[in-house]
């Protein structure tokens, strides 16, 4: 019985790796940003970077997209895309 129950358990967890993170698909913004910003794709920002990011670090909105600007001292300001098309 343990030996079924850790190969279910081994298949179960290999089924999840293969498969990968779900990432927010890149379709259609459903907002824009301010003149300031550029609209890029969110992207996982775990992790060390050459750059700090301050502000939000998720897609509030949940379309695959938030606004960046660029600010000295190598850091990148990130605010959802939520003005109104």
């Amino acid at each position: 019985m343990k030996l079924i129950f850790s190969v279910l358990l081994v298949a179960l967890l290999a089924s999840f790796w293969a498969t990968g993170p779900a990432l927010a698909e890149h379709g259609d913004p459903v907002g824009s940003c301010s003149p300031a910003f550029e609209l890029h794709h969110m992207m996982d920002h775990s992790g060390e970077h050459m750059h700090h990011h301050i502000g939000l670090d998720r897609d509030l909105n949940g379309d695959g997209w938030i606004c960046m600007r660029m600010l000295p001292n190598d850091l990148h300001l990130h605010v959802d895309n939520s003005l109104p098309l």
